[in-house]
Formats: structure tokens, sequence, C-alpha cells
């Protein structure tokens, strides 16, 4: 049965052999794989929809969609799947890091900090890709639930440890946090993993910046008389967070038309302009909510009780996460491949390029369903290519730009 459903078969081997070194009961396996396929087949974290799924797609001996959804809720009282020992493995032959350390060597990473309506708290940090993102490592706990002293930075701590572990030696790690970061126990964490920090300053906050010359004065006073008006921008480097002792920073501020206020970014990092484009990265954990949330999995619906539970439901969105992803990008580049190939058709040049569609989630949130289906004749693309790459929009527009310029009539 579960052979005639290619997705199931594939994410249960790819379970399997992951798991193998930590001699995961094969229940364990099958349940954490049924999970994951139910969850992209009904495109929600609703464990009745899941179950429902599944019963359609004939993958379980059940026959009552309630004796599916009891299994589905043992699955999630499992404290044996962790991602630690069923997924950080499989982001290691994914990801194609042999790759980007022969590239740029370098990798942004992306701060979320948020919640599932008020009962739980989420911190996680994702690798940006092709202008959405992809979890790495998190942590949740109780949202309105008092917390022993210093529990909130150990939870940090710990996914910054995961993360590190996963990440292979050379790689220069940029992670990005929004104004929330703007602290000392932060940065000071980042700086020990031996990465660098880039973080968004309060514009009109209390912080005070020392500048090479050793000139103190308040950062907010700075920016006003620098960067009064749209249009503006500057850098310079020092040092800011006084009260804790100083830390080397530079200051990069820029303030885009159209905008209420100018964006102002600390990092360690050298104060030239090209930190506003890395910036600009930290964005794309935006698609990664509306994946979780709304346009994905619907995580808020979900009704699941208990920060354990949840715990196993975020693992099973990362993996269907991951595998859109995969599905998406290889999707991506066959239309990327299309343009680069299309022959002209009639006199008429091109039209001008319009913009994609689709996010890459999306493109493989419709593809994937011929694996589902039992139409697609070939394996799943297990693989996420050019881990540096620019957003899929973007690459989509020039795609098309150039296509039009192949076929452009110069006159002489």
């Amino acid at each position: 049965m579960p052979a005639l459903v290619p997705l199931y078969h594939e994410v249960f081997q790819r379970v399997r052999t992951l798991t193998e070194p930590q001699a995961l009961r094969q229940t364990a396996v099958t349940r954490l794989s049924l999970l994951i396929t139910g969850l992209i087949a009904a495109q929600s974290a609703v464990l009745a929809r899941i179950a429902a799924e599944l019963a359609a797609l004939d993958l379980t001996a059940a026959t009552e969609v309630a004796s599916i959804e009891r299994r589905l809720r043992r699955t999630l009282s499992d404290a044996r799947l962790r991602p630690t020992t069923c997924y950080h493995a499989e982001l290691r032959r994914t990801l194609d890091w042999r790759r980007l350390l022969q590239g740029s060597r370098r990798v942004v990473l992306a701060v979320d900090d948020s919640s599932h309506t008020d009962q739980l708290h989420l911190f996680r940090l994702s690798l940006v890709y092709w202008g959405g993102a992809l979890p790495l490592a998190w942590a949740v706990w109780e949202q309105n639930a008092a917390q022993p002293p210093g529990h909130y930075w150990a939870q940090v701590d710990a996914v910054l440890a995961q993360v590190r572990a996963l990440l292979p030696p050379g790689l220069t790690v940029v992670v990005t946090a929004d104004r929330a970061f703007d602290t000392p126990a932060w940065v000071d964490r980042v700086a020990a993993q031996g990465w660098h920090w880039l973080v968004r300053a309060k514009a009109r906050g209390a912080l005070r910046f020392r500048d090479a010359r050793g000139y103190e004065t308040a950062l907010a006073r700075r920016i006003a008389h620098r960067v009064p008006r749209p249009g503006r921008r500057w850098k310079a480097r020092g040092a800011v967070f006084k009260d804790a002792g100083w830390r080397a920073a530079s200051v990069v501020a820029g303030w885009a038309p159209g905008t209420v206020e100018p964006v102002v970014l600390l990092t360690d990092l050298p104060a030239t302009w090209t930190v506003l484009r890395l910036y600009d990265r930290r964005f794309w954990i935006e698609p990664g909510f509306r994946t979780d949330k709304t346009a994905g999995w619907h995580w808020e619906d979900s009704q699941v009780q208990g920060v354990g539970h949840h715990k196993r439901l975020l693992l099973a969105m990362a993996w269907a996460s991951l595998l859109m992803l995969s599905v998406g990008v290889a999707e991506a580049q066959r239309r990327l491949a299309a343009v680069a190939h299309r022959p002209r058709r009639g006199p008429r040049r091109p039209g001008r390029p319009r913009p994609a569609r689709e996010s890459l989630f999306t493109l493989g949130l419709r593809a994937v369903r011929r694996w589902l289906y039992q139409t697609a004749g070939e394996p799943l693309p297990w693989w996420l290519p050019e881990l540096d790459a620019v957003r899929w929009w973007d690459r989509w527009w020039h795609a098309q730009a150039q296509h039009r310029l192949r076929f452009q009539t110069v006159r002489p």
C-alpha cells in the first residue's frame, strides 16, 4: 500500500536511512513519514484534515479517520523525534554546501522570533534561500507562562549550538535580526560562534555611538543629522553598547523613498553599502511566516496542545518545507532553462518581462502532487543548490529580460 504513493515511499526511505544510527524503531519512522506526507497532502497542520487525506490515499490499514488521527497524536507524543536525530542529517545531504564552499563561502541566516497565537513562543534560525527561508533549528515554549531566570537565552544558546554543528567549517556566516536584537547579549552570542552579526537598530532609540575619533553622541541624534530625509544615507565605523563596555561596530543607515523612517543597521562587518543589501535578505523570512501560518501549513489552526506536541509538529513542518523548496527549485530551474532556450515566434520580439506569479514554495506545492497521485515518472529532487543565490523573482525577471535582448533589433 505505501509503495503506491511515491511521495510517502521516498519520505519513509529518507527518514529511515538518516535515523539508522539512532536505532529509531520502524513504527516511529512510519508514523513520522505519515505525518509529513499527510501534512503536504492536506496543506494543513490540522490533524483531522491530515488523517482524512491519509485515509483517501489508503496509506494505512486503518479504515476509520479517527483511528488515523489517534496514530498521528501518538507521533506528536514521541519524544524520540527530534531535529538533531531526525532532520539535521537530511539538511547536510540536501543542501549544496560543497558548491557554496567553492564559491562565495558566505551564508546568510535570519532570526524568527514570533508566536503561535498567544500560546507559544518560537525562536528559530533559518537559512534564507531564493527569496524564502528554510528552518534550520528552533526552540518553542509557553508564551504567557513564567519561565526560570535565564530561560530565554538558554533556549537561544541551544539553537545557535545546533546550527553551528550543522554548518560545515570554512563558511562566512552572517546572522541577521530585527530591532529586538540590538543588544550586547545577542551580538556577543553570535560573535562567540565565530559568526558575523547584522541587526537593525531603533532609529529613535537610546543607543550611544562613539566614532573612530572618540567622539560620543546619541545614535538617534547622529542619524537625525546625517539621514534627515528620504534619499539620504550614511555609514561610519565606531562602537556601540556603552553600558556593556562598548562593542566595535559599523553603523549603516539609509532612508528609502516612500518609507516612514530610515533603516539603521549595526554590524561587526566593515561599513559598506553592501550591508544594506545583506540585510534585505532578512525579509525573506516573511514568506516563511506565510508558509507556516496562512499559505502553507496553517500552523495556528492546528489546535494541537502542549509544547512537546508542537515540537514534533514543527519537525514535520520543517521536513515538508524542505521538500517543497527542493521540488520548487527544480521547477524554477526548468522554467529558467525553458526561457533561455525559447525560440523566437514570429517577427515581433518577445514582450516585456513579467513578474513571477508564484513563490518557490508554491511552485513546489503544486508540482509535488505528481508524486502524491502516482503521475511522476522520476524520483523526488532532494537537492537545494546555489545557497547564496538572489531571489527567485529577480532571477525570473532577469531571464525574461535576457531572452528579450537576444531578439532585439539593433539599428545601424
